[in-house]
């Protein structure tokens, strides 16, 4: 039987190798837990084949796609459940649903890394991709 201080000594050693403090990854009793995700700032989400992108801001949503022209939506807020929130869009010229969850992504096009993976239902279809805040984006090498 493994004793507590072995155990947490086996956590915090985990977490530095992935780059996060034992004291990020407990609760004040203890507990592990998973950082919360911040759904509230700025995010850029994309995806290819087809190729697609929403920039989600406060006061609202742009929706692009190559050979059509930007549609900007208000923003409804999400509906935030644990690590995933959900933006719908049921009125107007461009109904959708975007759907980002907490996960490594990869676009598969070049070498940027994100946080978040996008789900976008849009006319009938469902594409993917991923998301990360601009900031984040624009730090990493260009695709």
């Amino acid at each position: 039987m493994m004793s507590a201080a072995i155990r947490l000594m086996l956590l915090a050693s985990t977490l530095i190798v992935c780059g996060q403090s034992a004291a990020d990854a407990t609760t004040a009793k203890g507990s592990p837990t998973a950082p919360a995700v911040d759904f509230a700032g700025d995010l850029n989400a994309l995806g290819t084949e087809p190729f697609w992108a929403i920039k989600i801001r406060t006061d609202g949503l742009t929706f692009s796609r190559p050979g059509a022209e930007d549609v900007k939506i208000a923003n409804p807020g999400p509906v935030i459940a644990q690590d995933r929130a959900t933006w719908t869009i049921v009125d107007g010229p461009t109904p959708l649903k975007l759907t980002l969850t907490k996960g490594n992504c990869s676009d598969g096009m070049s070498d940027r890394h994100y946080t978040l993976n996008a789900v976008l239902v849009f006319a009938d279809k469902t594409m993917y991709g991923c998301a990360d805040t601009p900031a984040a984006i624009a730090a990493q090498p260009a695709p």
